[in-house]
């Protein structure tokens, strides 16, 4: 594709270009799974983007989409490969207006004028036009009974946008640009930054295990995983990183980037160097997995265990925990530790379990006290996992109590 380089900044080792193309040209060029980027959140629900349509139609200009090209610069004469492209910012504007003119040229190759007939055909075409709510039998209605259906190629071909495009970023500052393009956005979530931050984590251990399956926030399956509504050995990525920290820092911890962010960004953090590099690194958490699955597979036989176990909350204050009982930041006894006090646990799991019908009552009753109620779970199960791991045979209502009264 051709664009017109208005102007560029080399920036040590990365290139910046401001740049403007033509619309169609710009939406013909995308690859056709463009919006599967991964470090991209997904396609949602949005009224004002839902109007960008009648924007173009008019006239009027919209933001700047901003990309990332994974060559080291741009030619002079502004040729641009399609397949090293992906979109930092920009995704949804770009799917919506892709996604009309996809179903403009659809109708165009067939010859159905009832638009309840030919919104099925376009469900069959591509269910995410669908499913996202971009395309609705009501949208394409409105196409069909103003012509503008007919229309979208000649309003896109007369349109021209601006473009901001990064030329030679390695994937940590493919991640930054990211993160600060988003920052603020109410769309982009916590969970979503955080996933981005081990990103390179999550592609290396996916696919490590048969019997387990990680998910992120922009995965179909997403809500329903939070929900515990899952099998034995399905979690949430970012769950699994929260109970790697909780286990670091012998505390609770939950989703939240601001630390992480300055972390994984400053290369002189000598925190981050001297414990998190025992523990965010494949081997450990592939054993970290591993003794995760043996307590799903215990504390699922319970009532309600399966839900409660993949929890945020449950996973922090389990690890919490346990990680109170090793010493992380020896990495030659870390895992020799780790599997001592996994193995206390399972055993006094098997012996007394979690109680979590007792749980559950102590739970009701907090909805009526004036408590942050996920930091308070947090630091009880905690408490909980620690006394089982001692040894003792701790009670719900007591821990709940306690735990109030300080």
């Amino acid at each position: 594709m051709k664009i017109i380089i208005l102007d560029s900044k080399k920036i040590e080792n990365r290139n910046w270009y401001l740049a403007r193309c033509n619309l169609y040209d710009y939406l013909q060029s995308l690859k056709n799974n463009f919006y599967e980027f991964a470090i991209q959140r997904k396609i949602v629900k949005n009224q004002y983007l839902d109007k960008l349509f009648n924007t173009v139609k008019i006239g009027d200009p919209f933001p700047v989409i901003t990309l990332t090209y994974s060559e080291k610069t741009i030619e002079s004469n502004g040729e641009l490969i399609f397949n090293n492209i992906e979109i930092l910012d920009g995704l949804q504007r770009s799917f919506r207006l892709w996604s009309y003119l996809k179903v403009s040229e659809q109708y165009a190759k067939v010859n159905i004028t009832n638009y309840r007939d030919f919104a099925k055909k376009v469900k069959e075409m591509n269910p995410l036009f669908f499913e996202t709510g971009v395309i609705s039998t009501k949208v394409i209605k409105k196409l069909i009974d103003s012509d503008d259906i007919s229309k979208i190629r000649d309003y896109y071909s007369t349109y021209d946008i601006y473009l901001t495009i990064w030329a030679g970023l390695n994937e940590k500052e493919v991640i930054q640009k990211m993160l600060v393009l988003n920052a603020g956005q109410k769309s982009v979530s916590k969970t979503h930054q955080f996933e981005l931050l081990f990103l390179h984590i999550f592609d290396k251990i996916k696919d490590s295990f048969k019997n387990v399956k990680l998910f992120r926030e922009k995965d179909k399956m997403a809500n329903e995983i939070k929900r515990g509504n899952r099998k034995v050995g399905q979690y949430m990525f970012s769950s699994i990183i929260v109970s790697i920290q909780s286990l670091v820092e012998k505390k609770p911890m939950r989703v939240s980037t601001e630390k992480l962010i300055e972390q994984e960004f400053n290369s002189n953090d000598s925190i981050k160097e001297d414990i998190y590099d025992n523990v965010f690194n494949i081997d450990f958490i592939k054993f970290h997995l591993h003794n995760i699955i043996k307590l799903d597979e215990l504390i699922s036989k319970e009532s309600n265990g399966k839900q409660w176990f993949s929890k945020d909350t449950t996973l922090s204050g389990i690890f919490a925990a346990i990680g109170s009982k090793i010493d992380t930041e020896n990495e030659y006894n870390l895992i020799k530790e780790y599997e001592i006090v996994i193995e206390t646990l399972t055993k006094n799991i098997i012996v007394y379990g979690y109680q979590l019908n007792d749980f559950t009552q102590e739970y009701n009753f907090l909805s009526s006290r004036s408590v942050n109620i996920g930091n308070f779970i947090r630091k009880v199960i905690m408490q909980y996992t620690y006394e089982l791991i001692e040894g003792k045979k701790p009670r719900w209502d007591n821990i709940f109590r306690i735990t109030l009264e300080k």
